[in-house]
């Protein structure tokens, strides 16, 4: 294998540095040349690859015209990137204008609703819209620009403002993001109840909230109502997902009103643009990631960059991995959940397909123990 550099100390400058180009779009189409004919791949026209930028922190980025061209720079299971990233001992990632088209159009519409508003929400509301809109400005950059390198103006803040936190990778992603922008951010985990999670997955949430060095709270959720919603969702009555959520998300909002919170962040990924920043009451809820844009992609190279390991659950919960099955109520909106990630742009092909599988694989263990 012909390797294009001897090792990645020697290309790449301490973190902090925007970007350095010691790749050339022509040096990598060669290379990307050479890879599809090793692998015997065909079909198609070379594409043409427009920029290259490389991070601080070892990757390459490399962008080119549209879907069709970088299907061609990844190849059948993504094996020509992998053959590249191999070749120049980097990690590489594709980019097509027009995904990045839209991902500009998601940030522009969030800095419209940061500016509607600013007229109608308190000073200190205002202010944390400023460190957004600064936010969104360096992200506009990326992945010309490692975002992590842009300096982010600090101001004094003096809101008080939570995160909603699973101890997911999303959620993991939001509260490195905005420590990181100087921003003092409580963590809020709601205690769903055994069915959804137990103490070990208690534990495991406050050792990560621990590790990342942020004030974590467990916030009573509704007993109740999400006691109703488990036993339902055993009887196959309804699929779980929506009412759980509404249900967490209320008890956060409630418990944030109460205790004098100005904003509350989400690690949500797709109410992007507009409907990112919402205002209720005297609170003002921001879903984070989407906000900025980001990816299932971007949120776990942000963990993996920090050295934090998200939490992991077998399909995100233990409810819906207890009552999922093959019937098409509990299948149906669970398969749905993750085509609709992939149609944002949030997922990657390949990322979709593999937890299709794991959701169709789980569906048919637990229809046979049935």
């Amino acid at each position: 294998m012909r390797r294009l550099f001897k090792s990645v100390s020697q290309l790449c400058p301490a973190r902090g540095e925007n970007y350095i180009m010691t790749l050339s779009p022509e040096e990598v189409s060669g290379l990307l040349r050479d890879v599809r004919e090793s692998l015997g791949l065909t079909r198609g026209v070379h594409p043409v690859i427009e920029e290259v930028y490389e991070h601080g922190d070892g990757s390459v980025h490399v962008i080119v015209g549209d879907r069709a061209e970088k299907s061609q720079c990844l190849g059948p299971g993504g094996r020509v990137a992998a053959e590249l990233a191999a070749r120049v001992e980097r990690r590489m990632t594709f980019y097509s204008r027009t995904e990045l088209a839209a991902r500009d159009t998601r940030l522009r519409l969030t800095l419209r609703r940061t500016e509607e508003l600013k007229p109608i929400v308190s000073e200190k509301q205002r202010a944390v819209l400023r460190l957004l809109q600064r936010a969104v400005g360096a992200e506009t950059l990326y992945p010309r620009v490692e975002t992590t390198s842009v300096e982010t103006e600090r101001w004094n803040i003096n809101a008080r403002t939570g995160l909603a936190f699973s101890g997911g990778t999303d959620s993991c992603a939001s509260a490195l993001v905005l420590r990181r922008l100087g921003l003092s951010v409580d963590l809020l985990t709601v205690a769903l109840g055994e069915e959804f999670l137990n103490q070990d997955d208690l534990n495991a949430i406050q050792e990560l909230a621990e590790a990342l060095g942020l004030p974590h709270t467990f916030v009573d959720g509704d007993t109740e109502v999400h006691q109703d919603i488990a036993e339902r969702a055993k009887a196959a009555l309804v699929h779980p997902c929506g009412q759980c959520h509404e249900a967490t998300y209320e008890a956060l909002k409630r418990y944030a009103v109460q205790q004098g919170y100005d904003v509350l962040f989400t690690g949500e990924l797709l109410p992007t643009g507009r409907q990112a920043i919402v205002v209720d009451g005297s609170l003002m809820v921001v879903h984070f990631p989407a906000a900025l844009a980001m990816s299932k992609f971007k949120t776990e190279t942000e963990c993996a960059m920090a050295g934090v390991s998200p939490l992991t659950r077998p399909l995100g919960c233990r409810l819906i991995g207890s009552v999922l099955n093959t019937t098409w109520k509990m299948l149906g909106p669970t398969l749905f959940r993750v085509l609709r990630e992939l149609e944002a742009g949030v997922l990657t092909t390949g990322t979709a397909l593999t937890q299709l599988k794991d959701i169709v694989k789980h569906a048919q263990r637990e229809a046979g123990r049935g």
